[in-house]
């Protein structure tokens, strides 16, 4: 990464102590932005970005803030080059028709550097992908690489043994960020590498917060203090959209990811919400929803906010009224649409539901796209396909791809040139949870539950809307 552009575009005041397991090695030698390791800096939560040799203003024991290395990837090593390819074909099967362009030129490429092997797409549109990719993969020694959804549809192949494990692979350990890997695993298994992360993180105005000298929010009592300070100033401090629920519960990834001490024990306290084994007035459930209470009554939310539709949200941020767009990643490309001035002035930053600033979990990724090989593929074929994604996972291959879609992926050693891509890559070296919201296999169950928090918003009393959800689930269930 360049030094002018690392030092000002790639730094992001992280929301929460960092991340990841840094070691402090003093030595002279610059890295990424071009800061010193060991040496004195000022702002901790500043990072360099996501390369291998990204650094992080990090307290160390002598409590003095110096650049201290981030260790993104399963490994201390540095990525590895592509593997070579034998001669002969494969398909590569997805589901993004949009993405047809920029893979064309990178299987270009793929196949200049390997001779005799050819690699052809196969897409198809996503529904006819969900529902009869895999059944044709299986009898198709040519479908070496397939790509999966997050979900149901990578657990429906990992069950059926369709996808090679990838656990011991160098590509899997050392060019990919550990953090991002979990939409992969299945039974402590690498089977499949996500492509592409998408953020469930609020957006923030880079420009109204520096203009206001405020410090993005640590933890829940952080925000409640700038929820009061925004709206004093003239704000509406978060331009949450309470008509809309698929947007408006963005933020329950963030209420939910600290809920529990370990994923395991998260997850089934999901799951038992989830099949009616318990209420939602249970007192996870009901601390949780306090939460929003509590936000709701520090004036975060707008005025009417069950009446805020997504359009009327995304003006509020995209006008300047609001500092804060509490979505995620994949809203900033329509706020631009909006405002063009908007490019290159927004940020990402974690949404910590806990007073805790060491909490298990800083932030949301949510992982897809899942690279994985055919098991059912020919020995040779799927020998190519071990090249390919190596290719994909190399740190030039996945900056033209992610510059060229305009999406954040998984990789090290990605240079960003879109602003926006920069200005929010920091946050990968936040303690990510894989968004816990789709966790939640019954959509009615979750609809309603979303709906309770969303009437507290709206003024409800907790124990009232978490009551009178727990009924309409109870009925739901039978």
């Amino acid at each position: 990464m360049k030094k002018e552009m690392g030092a000002k575009t790639f730094k992001l005041m992280i929301a929460g102590l960092f991340a990841i397991s840094a070691t402090i090695v003093p030595v002279t030698a610059s890295f990424a932005a071009g800061e010193a390791l060991g040496t004195k800096c000022t702002t901790e939560g500043e990072s360099t970005g996501t390369k291998s040799t990204s650094l992080v203003c990090k307290e160390n024991k002598s409590g003095r803030l110096v650049w201290a290395k981030v260790k993104l990837s399963d490994s201390n090593l540095s990525p590895i080059k592509p593997l070579r390819a034998p001669r002969g074909s494969i398909e590569f099967w997805h589901w993004r028709a949009e993405d047809k362009a920029i893979f064309d030129k990178i299987i270009a490429d793929f196949q200049d550097l390997n001779p005799g092997v050819k690699v052809t797409q196969v897409i198809s549109n996503s529904s006819d992908y969900t529902n009869t990719a895999l059944n044709k993969v299986q009898s198709n020694p040519k479908a070496a690489v397939v790509t999966t959804f997050r979900g149901s549809q990578f657990n429906q192949a990992a069950t059926a043994g369709l996808l090679k494990d990838l656990s011991n692979e160098q590509f899997a350990k050392r060019n990919v960020i550990k953090s991002m890997m979990g939409a992969g695993q299945y039974k402590g298994k690498q089977l499949g590498i996500p492509y592409q992360s998408l953020f469930n993180n609020p957006v923030y105005n880079i420009e109204i917060f520096k203009k206001e000298g405020w410090k993005l929010p640590k933890k829940f009592s952080d925000w409640i203090s700038y929820c009061k300070t925004a709206k004093a100033a003239g704000y509406v401090p978060m331009a949450w959209m309470g008509a809309f629920r698929p947007q408006a519960l963005q933020i329950i990834n963030s209420s939910l990811m600290n809920t529990a001490s370990t994923d395991a024990q998260l997850n089934a306290q999901i799951a038992a919400i989830d099949t009616g084994k318990d209420a939602i007035t249970i007192k996870w459930v009901k601390d949780m929803a306090e939460k929003y209470a509590d936000l709701r009554d520090a004036g975060c939310f707008p005025d009417n906010p069950k009446g805020v539709t997504e359009a009327a949200g995304n003006t509020l941020f995209a006008t300047g009224k609001s500092p804060i767009l509490p979505t995620g990643s994949f809203s900033m490309g329509g706020i631009v649409k909006l405002n063009e001035k908007m490019d290159g002035n927004m940020g990402l930053t974690g949404f910590n539901f806990t007073d805790d600033v060491n909490a298990r979990y800083t932030g949301i990724t949510n992982n897809t796209f899942i690279l994985g090989i055919n098991s059912k593929a020919g020995r040779t074929e799927q020998r190519i396909a071990r090249a390919f994604i190596s290719y994909l996972v190399n740190g030039e291959v996945a900056t033209a791809y992610a510059n060229g879609t305009k999406q954040h992926v998984t990789v090290l050693d990605v240079e960003y040139t879109d602003s926006n891509l920069r200005n929010t890559a920091s946050i990968m070296s936040e303690r990510l949870v894989l968004a816990p919201r789709f966790t939640f296999l019954n959509q009615g169950v979750r609809d309603i539950l979303e709906d309770a928090l969303i009437a507290i918003v709206g003024g409800e009393t907790v124990d009232k809307a978490l009551e009178e959800g727990a009924k309409l689930i109870k009925q739901k269930l039978g």
